[in-house]
């Protein structure tokens, strides 16, 4: 059975850089940084692949973010994906996962999808709720935490990680979204033919839609971890006392 996969990307500054805070204190200092995909994401898009690899389709990976995002949705595409489309949000503080959430869902329902993967979270801000959001929206079954995806007709049967190393499979019917956990699959890398190839993909880019909140959201502050505690170096002669 050939499916419509679309998956969800972000792209993350790097997570060994030391940041900086803005003067206002209400975002990070990002020109001098470097970015990457998302780590959960890397597996969900290599899950897609592979779906698509063994029972057909397409992929289409989708973003929001600025114009740099282009790069990744690149690789995206080098590594099996066969569409890339960004949302233009030129600043990224500019949404909180409930916006994104809905600006990605509204994206989604316009283009065909029977299965549209996430990863369980993001790196940098840690909310696992994107994917569950989307779901909701659309109204499509979801599974989080999932480590293992099998097709069988218009089904899928899902292994999803639970407390103390279980996993607990679900039959889940098509269309539906998936958050996929880390260390689910080995993502690929991409051939240099391939990368070359990609370099000359052209880039789908969307508006995004001006989301309906039932709050307001705001950054109020932001405070780097105050550094506390210290390492005791003990001597030999000590422990022997």
């Amino acid at each position: 059975m050939a499916l419509n996969l679309i998956v969800c990307l972000k792209q993350i500054p790097n997570p060994d850089l030391q940041f900086q805070i803005t003067p206002d204190a209400r975002d990070i200092k990002r020109d001098a940084l470097n970015y990457k995909i998302n780590g959960a994401d890397e597996y969900a898009l290599e899950e897609a692949v592979r779906i698509k690899e063994k029972h057909g389709g397409r992929v289409v990976a989708i973003s929001l973010g600025p114009k740099r995002t282009e790069q990744m949705l690149r690789e995206a595409i080098a590594k099996g994906a066969d569409e890339a489309i960004r949302i233009a949000s030129e600043d990224p503080a500019q949404y909180d996962v409930g916006s994104t959430g809905r600006i990605l869902a509204a994206a989604i329902r316009t283009i065909p999808h029977d299965l549209v993967l996430t990863g369980v979270q993001s790196d940098d801000l840690v909310n696992s709720a994107t994917g569950g959001l989307i779901a909701g929206i659309l109204g499509l079954p979801h599974a989080s935490v999932v480590t293992r995806v099998a097709v069988r007709d218009h089904n899928l049967e899902v292994a999803c990680e639970i407390e103390g190393g279980l996993q607990r499979v679900y039959a889940i019917p098509l269309p539906a979204l998936l958050s996929i956990q880390f260390g689910a699959n080995t993502p690929r890398y991409a051939p240099l033919p391939a990368i070359m190839k990609a370099s000359r993909q052209p880039i789908k880019e969307l508006a995004p839609v001006t989301p309906s909140l039932p709050y307001s959201f705001g950054v109020v502050r932001l405070i780097p971890p105050v550094a506390k505690g210290h390492a005791e170096m003990i001597s030999a002669a000590s422990h022997r006392q």
